[in-house]
């Protein structure tokens, strides 16, 4: 058995089953490549070399050409906008002496968990991170240990869980660019020294009748890193509700009521970023924060179709062999997916983009694994025969739609390009 038949054997496994036994891999090895193999031939190849050879396979999977995915006139002053997230899962008992606990159920059957961080490009859809960590190892270690990977014209957009001013100011050092939200316990002073007073920022621009401002401040220390503030007050229905979670969660963690700072700051959505203003405007910042969103989105694609979280006991090595398998057919998925959007937009008219919808189309490709994997080793003409059904069958009823009257993607992305040639 050779390693692209075992590779073609996970692929078309993890395609087709989710228990992946090898009793199941065993029997679709003699009737679909016709060798014969016993159930522990097959439990032996699961060994360390074999997880090792996976990822070096995801990794060469990764440095393939991502056609463009949106456009190159959004923020054009960037060369990469990096939008990062991660997600926990647990993982079988038998991993548990290398992940931590991601603090999960404590009835569950395993402790374990591993977190996945998965970063890609907004312009080009290319994935610049897909790896595993423990569980255990947060968000705000990942940002301090990858902060090398940054490079110049760069815009960094995380959620609060990677915040971290020293992360930000080795990014400015690197002349790339950070966005994210403030983070509750960093103070911000302005150009006096002055800490900011939340709740009389508040009452003035209630008086002025404005909703939104920008400042520029110092974050973390009075002279520390300099950077725009944006704030936006929100609805009283909004700022009750953070006041009710807040005052729950503080409660549960056994701390007092909150404070007038914590109070005032519920007020408002924070942002923080060292990109000038003509690089992108304060509108466009709540645009570009809700383009953050789609990541979430892929992750609950990844865990309601592929099942990436779904697990039952097995051996360490054949659990992670099958794991980066399924990041790869995912990751195969997405290439196609992006292959086909530029040729799309070729056909829409210049002040319209419209997107395939990722969830509705890997929902489809995975049900035409068949004709993925003849694309990837059929012969040229079979290959071309199965590209074009594909390509087919996306171009119908998979577009990313707007619902209950909210902006969708195509809508946002048109509102920052137009926004960026004002």
């Amino acid at each position: 058995m050779s390693p692209v038949l075992f590779f073609d054997l996970l692929l078309y496994t993890v395609s087709q089953t989710e228990t992946v036994s090898l009793s199941y891999m065993a029997s679709e090895m003699e009737s679909k490549f016709g060798i014969d193999i016993s159930k522990q031939a097959l439990h032996e190849r699961f060994n360390a070399d074999c997880v090792s050879f996976l990822k070096a396979v995801l990794r060469e999977v990764l440095s393939g050409q991502f056609a463009n995915l949106y456009s190159r006139e959004m923020l054009p002053d960037f060369t990469r906008i990096r939008i990062k997230d991660s997600t926990k899962f647990l993982v079988p008992r038998s991993l548990e002496g290398e992940y931590g606990s991601c603090g999960g159920d404590v009835h569950s059957r395993s402790k374990a968990s591993i977190s996945i961080q998965y970063e890609f490009d907004l312009k080009s859809g290319e994935v610049t991170d897909l790896s595993l960590t423990s569980g255990a190892r947060n968000d705000r270690a990942d940002a301090g240990e990858t902060v090398g990977n940054m490079e110049k014209n760069d815009l960094i957009i995380r959620d609060l869980g990677y915040f971290s001013t020293p992360v930000f100011e080795r990014c400015a050092e690197q002349k790339a660019y950070f966005f994210s939200r403030l983070d509750s316990s960093t103070h911000v002073y302005d150009e006096t020294g002055t800490l900011i007073d939340f709740k009389k920022n508040y009452e003035l621009m209630q008086e002025q009748g404005i909703r939104e401002q920008e400042l520029f401040v110092y974050a973390g220390k009075k002279t520390g890193l300099p950077v725009r503030l944006i704030m936006q007050a929100v609805p009283e229905e909004v700022y009750q509700k953070r006041i009710r979670e807040k005052t729950a969660k503080s409660k549960g963690q056994g701390r007092g009521t909150l404070t007038a700072e914590t109070k005032a700051r519920c007020r408002f959505t924070l942002f923080i970023t060292n990109a000038e203003e003509t690089q992108f405007s304060g509108k466009q910042v709540f645009l570009l924060y809700r383009l953050r969103w789609q990541i979430e989105l892929q992750f609950k694609i990844w865990k309601s179709v592929y099942k990436i979280a779904a697990f039952r006991e097995m051996k360490k090595n054949r659990y992670l062999t099958l794991l980066y398998t399924k990041l790869l057919l995912i990751i195969i998925n997405l290439q196609i997916t992006c292959s086909l959007q530029q040729p799309f937009n070729c056909d829409t008219r210049d002040d319209e983009i419209r997107i395939i919808s990722n969830n509705k189309a890997l929902k489809t490709l995975k049900t035409l694994f068949g004709k993925v994997f003849t694309m990837l080793r059929g012969t040229y003409r079979k290959a071309m025969e199965c590209a074009l059904y594909i390509r087919d069958r996306l171009s119908k009823n998979h577009w990313l739609e707007s619902k209950n009257k909210k902006l969708c993607l195509p809508e946002i992305l048109m509102l920052i390009i137009c926004l960026s040639k004002e």
